[in-house]
């Protein structure tokens, strides 16, 4: 039996939806083929047929997929949308992509971030040049910190951005400057031919050490370990219960999932959680 499945909205809705639904039918003996985003080749690693096409759709198909059983809004409730308990099954990425090659004489401590513009404002859910220089002074000693933001020029690393996106400034480079220890997954990327997507996912694979802004988060907490989550306290998603302690993220791979709306409750808690 051939399935069919093709998946071009926001890239959580692929990782929340048509990833583990296409990896229900793999592991059923079904021949799945899909088509999705440019560089989504990582997430449907296990795909018969995978086509990549520059497309993207907003509002996200998903709404009418699950109508008239649910929104897609669901994906933000605390216990998860109904479509987890039927046809769905995460693919293994951390296993698939745990690897020899970013492995270092300190543990990995992963920072996701973001520089696009959300509801057409300066991001609020992100790391600010502040925060991020301290948690890199926080933690530099004892772990191999990695930055993983996506590339300005991501056409260079098979990264397709959502519709709309666009970046501001948010002085992290200059950061990373005064910090050269820390690896910026740009410097990775250059060194060799995969794409953003598989560099990413080959880092994560091997960190069980993971802080990210809401959104982002979802790569993440498709690795296990811990992940630390930051959700701005005064904005659009600020109630949304997915980005809480303990929400359903932890399905995706049994990671702890931590949800903070404070910078500083965040690396209090970090410290806690990572420092002897």
């Amino acid at each position: 039996m051939i399935t069919k499945i093709n998946a071009f909205d926001e890239f959580g809705y692929i990782l929340w939806y048509y990833a583990p639904l296409s990896y229900y039918h793999h592991i059923n003996g079904d021949e799945i083929h899909t088509k999705s985003k440019i560089g989504s080749s990582t997430v449907f690693y296990f795909s018969d047929n995978h086509i990549e096409e520059n497309k993207h759709f907003d509002p996200p198909i998903l709404s009418k997929i699950l109508y008239p059983h649910e929104h897609y809004f669901s994906c933000y409730n605390f216990n998860g949308p109904k479509f987890i308990n039927d046809k769905w099954v995460p693919p293994p990425y951390k296993t698939y992509y745990k690897n020899e090659k970013y492995v270092f004489d300190k543990p990995i401590l992963t920072i996701n971030n973001k520089n696009t513009m959300e509801w057409w404002k300066h991001p609020v859910n992100y790391f600010n040049s502040n925060i991020l220089e301290k948690i890199i002074l926080t933690f530099k000693n004892d772990y191999q910190i990695i930055y993983i933001r996506p590339p300005d020029k991501g056409d260079l690393y098979k990264f397709q951005k959502d519709k709309e996106q666009n970046s501001v400034n948010i002085g992290d480079k200059e950061v990373l400057s005064r910090h050269p220890e820390v690896i910026d997954i740009e410097s990775l990327l250059e060194d060799t031919d995969k794409s953003y997507n598989e560099v990413q996912f080959m880092v994560l694979a091997n960190s069980n050490h993971h802080i990210s802004p809401a959104g982002d988060s979802v790569v993440p907490s498709y690795f296990g370990g811990d992940v630390f989550m930051y959700n701005c306290p005064d904005c659009n998603s600020k109630n949304r219960g997915v980005w809480k302690t303990d929400s359903w993220l932890k399905k995706l791979s049994g990671a702890n999932i931590f949800g903070f709306n404070s910078y500083e409750e965040l690396l209090n808690e970090c410290i806690k959680r990572w420092l002897p």
